[in-house]
């Protein structure tokens, strides 16, 4: 029997539709219809729609830029960075503040894809290597693939000493590095928090010896942070959420934005507000910010999202209405991610290397010794194909899961001390998307599968 659908799809990172702002977008644009000006009394901003509609400013118009900064600083100002950083909204206009710490630009894109390739396209050489955690987000080594970049995996924390709960190597990045076994790259590229697919959280100690790293060695560390506010920690318990990467620059660092190390954080509203807006931001140095500005592409532009970002987005925030949708995915979520850990937690046989997650999208699940992609075989067109389930193998999120294995393999497995048989027993489940009647039916017949393969295997 082969499975033509699985409705129980835990494999694709989407959100749920009826989780998406359908309302609020409706009240977004009858706004705009009736001509309620978000910037009424303000003589320079007075026919605002109108300027939206024009070419923009490259970076993204001056109130868009306020209120993201405005929306970050109320949704991360009790983040930990280990020291003071912002006392008031002023911190995150540019410059530096007392402690010596860099204050950053931001820059508006179309999301996090959208940032990643203006940083490749602006700011690197083909030719130039980038190194990604393993495993990883598994779609962007091709990004950096298409720009002619070698992606190579960064030393990992070994899946055996923590049961694979994910987490770089910093001190053997930093050894290999100092002792002349490998040459920085041009490019780090992580997801910090709540990890796609592990959901590890680097703690505030790796990302200040991380970004310390990169300002010494003139690296770009391209922190994905797509999930970055998607965060329900209980603080009692876990303590503050680490600061997003871009904090924990340091403003003593010099040098052209070809030598210059830094931490550039890029994130979007695709997880707490909506895909389909595609809008998001780069966070980083002003020095890096202005030659995306300066790039040709961006010069011919005269913005790139005045409408959607400066207008739609722009009144979403100014409203509150993205602080209010955002409580309400989290709480959701919660709700999802604990449903599915407990019915799963009914098979001892499958465990939960990080616990129950306290945010983003995803479960990283140990089967056991069992071969997930053979697992999951069985799901799609064996034995167990009727229960329609659906889910991505822990090896699938690798970035070299399809590299023909050669001396160039061998050694790149042998710098992260990880391969992707290293995560073949490992499962990436999504509990964004389905119903939650589907989920729990789902997360029923993924163990019924479970048993089914080990029966018949």
């Amino acid at each position: 029997m082969v499975a033509l659908n699985a409705p129980y799809d835990f494999a694709r990172g989407h959100p749920n539709p009826a989780l998406l702002p359908v309302e609020e977008m409706k009240e977004l644009l009858l706004s705009v219809v009736e001509g309620a000006d978000i910037a009424e009394g303000d003589d320079d901003e007075s026919d605002f729609s109108s300027l939206c509609l024009n070419y923009g400013n490259e970076a993204g118009a001056p109130m868009m830029l306020k209120e993201l900064q405005s929306f970050l600083y109320r949704r991360t100002k009790d983040d930990d960075i280990g020291r003071t950083y912002m006392s008031d909204e002023k911190h995150d206009q540019g410059g530096e503040d007392n402690n010596g710490v860099a204050l950053n630009k931001f820059f508006i894109t179309h999301g996090v894809s959208h940032s990643i390739e203006l940083i490749c396209s602006a700011l690197t050489t083909s030719g130039d290597v980038v190194f990604v955690e393993r495993p990883t987000y598994f779609l962007v080594a091709d990004i950096f693939r298409s720009h002619g970049l070698e992606v190579r995996g960064l030393p990992m924390v070994d899946p055996r000493s923590n049961n694979g709960a994910g987490g770089i190597d910093i001190n053997t990045l930093v050894n290999m590095t100092e002792n002349g076994k490998i040459e920085p790259p041009k490019i780090i590229y992580l997801v910090p928090t709540h990890q796609n697919p592990t959901g590890h959280t680097m703690s505030v100690h790796d990302r200040r010896n991380l970004v310390d790293y990169a300002q010494r060695h003139g690296v770009l560390l391209v922190a994905d942070e797509v999930y970055h506010l998607l965060d329900w920690r209980d603080e009692h318990l876990h303590g503050s959420r680490p600061g997003r990467m871009a904090q924990f620059n340091k403003a003593t660092n010099a040098g052209s934005k070809e030598k210059l190390g830094c931490a550039l954080s890029v994130s979007s509203f695709t997880k707490i507000f909506a895909p389909g807006v595609r809008c998001g931001w780069i966070e980083g140095p002003e020095i890096i910010i202005r030659a995306i500005t300066n790039y040709g592409y961006i010069q011919s532009q005269g913005g790139l999202a005045p409408f959607v970002g400066d207008l739609l987005m722009c009144r979403a925030l100014k409203k509150k209405m993205v602080d209010r949708f955002l409580d309400r995915l989290r709480k959701s979520y919660s709700e999802r991610a604990n449903q599915l850990c407990d019915i799963l937690q009914e098979d001892d046989r499958i465990s939960l290397p990080n616990g129950y997650p306290s945010g983003g999208y995803f479960l990283w699940v140990k089967l056991g010794s069992v071969d997930a992609k053979e697992f999951l075989s069985c799901c799609l067109n064996g034995a167990a194909a009727h229960l329609g389930v659906r889910f991505r193998p822990g090896s699938m999120c690798d970035a070299f899961a399809d590299d023909v294995q050669g001396q160039a393999q061998i050694s790149n497995d042998a710098m992260s001390g990880v391969s992707a048989t290293s995560f073949k027993s490992y499962a990436r489940l999504c509990f964004a998307d389905l119903d939650e009647g589907m989920l729990e039916e789902g997360a029923r017949r993924f163990i019924q599968a479970f048993r089914i393969y080990i029966d018949s295997s």
